[in-house]
This record gives structure tokens, sequence and C-alpha cells, in this order.
């Protein structure tokens, strides 16, 4: 079997929150979907579990510290990139975010990145990035760099 990534969010309403990642481009897996879960596929490898509140604190059960099992603004849950092919990429991702009901999000640049952040209607932070390597490395053969 292939290596697959696998993020898990729990989140408030699982049809809502699956038009929202359809909206974005991506397709529900089928596969992998039940009744607390819908599989949203990102790429070949990498998957989005979207969970039901109750399914997703089963698989972690109550934090020690009295942290909130629930993001919200000031405590989101997770902080997840994704890279695109373009710049362009970014921006219609992004656009299709805000029209679908995410939120802006400041985005924090680091070097000769194009991004975007966006949270998603259940607090979710996703950063968009694309990264230019010939304008990070410098023009030419890449891999004689490394």
């Amino acid at each position: 079997m292939r290596r697959m990534v696998i993020v898990n969010l729990p989140v408030r309403d699982l049809l809502a929150s699956a038009g929202f990642y359809r909206a974005l481009g991506f397709a529900v897996d089928e596969e992998f979907c039940e009744v607390e879960a819908v599989s949203v596929r990102v790429s070949g490898s990498v998957l989005v579990m979207l969970l039901s509140f109750e399914r997703y604190a089963g698989f972690l059960g109550a934090p020690d510290d009295g942290s909130p099992t629930r993001p919200d603004d000031v405590h989101p849950q997770s902080l997840t990139s994704i890279s695109t092919a373009t710049a362009a990429e970014v921006d219609d991702i992004y656009a299709r975010a805000l029209a679908a009901g995410g939120s802006p999000r400041a985005f924090v640049a680091q070097g000769p990145v194009h991004g975007r952040s966006f949270a998603d209607p259940d607090g979710h932070v996703w950063e968009l990035v694309h990264l230019d390597l010939e304008v990070a490395v410098g023009p030419g053969d890449l891999r004689a760099s490394s």
C-alpha cells in the first residue's frame, strides 16, 4: 500500500463541510466515507477526513490541560498548508474558499513564497503556498544546487 497523509478535522456539519471542500475543487472519496466521517481527496496521496465532533473525540479523548476540543478563532486546532503549481492557483483556490464561506486570515510570508491563508467554516486554518524555485534558488538546473 502506498504511503498516504490523512488530516483529521472535527466539523459541526459533515455535509456542509464536504460542500465547502468540493467548492475548492477537491473530490469526496466515497471509499472512505461513513455515517460520522466524510473523506475529501486533496491529491493522490493526501486525504482530509471530516469527522463529527463525537467521532473525532473518540480518537483523542479529552485533553488533560482543559484546552478546547473544538477549534475557534483563538484556538485553531490545525494549520495545514497546500502547495500549488502556480501563484495564480493560490489566488484561485483562495477566492473559492472565501466564496464558499471561508474567512480570510493573515498570511506570514517567509522568503520568496506567494501565499494566502483562510479558515474553513469550522475554524481550521489553511495556507495555500507557491514557492517559485527559480527565484528561491536561482535560474538554471535546480538539481545542481543540492
